[in-house]
């Protein structure tokens, strides 16, 4: 198990890295993103497909070379307490075939 749990911690990692090498300072905007999502929504339950929509749609702010980089900003959120899990979900996104992922809300 703690295995698979380095290979997804460097498979964010790499998306995030990636990210920032395409666009300096992604990750800072991309959790400033979600700090105003969840200011914008509170006590609504979301899924990270959300906050992405808003941050390209709302925020203008750019699209990493893949969504995976979004990743590594919600699971910093959930370590630093800022949202929590409430449940898991079919995401909306159709080329995700309705896969299942995780629900959130503002801690």
């Amino acid at each position: 198990m703690q295995a698979c749990k380095q290979a997804r911690d460097a498979g964010m990692q790499q998306a995030l890295d990636h990210a920032q090498a395409v666009h300096e300072a992604w990750g800072e905007q991309a959790m400033a993103a979600l700090r105003v999502y969840l200011a914008a929504h509170p006590g609504k339950e979301f899924m990270t497909e959300d906050v992405r929509a808003y941050a390209y749609e709302v925020l203008s702010i750019p699209q990493p070379p893949h969504c995976r980089a979004w990743g590594s900003i919600i699971a910093k959120a959930a370590r630093h307490r800022l949202i929590v899990r409430v449940g898991i979900g079919p995401v909306k996104t159709v080329s995700s075939h309705m896969a299942n992922a995780s629900v959130w809300r503002a801690a």
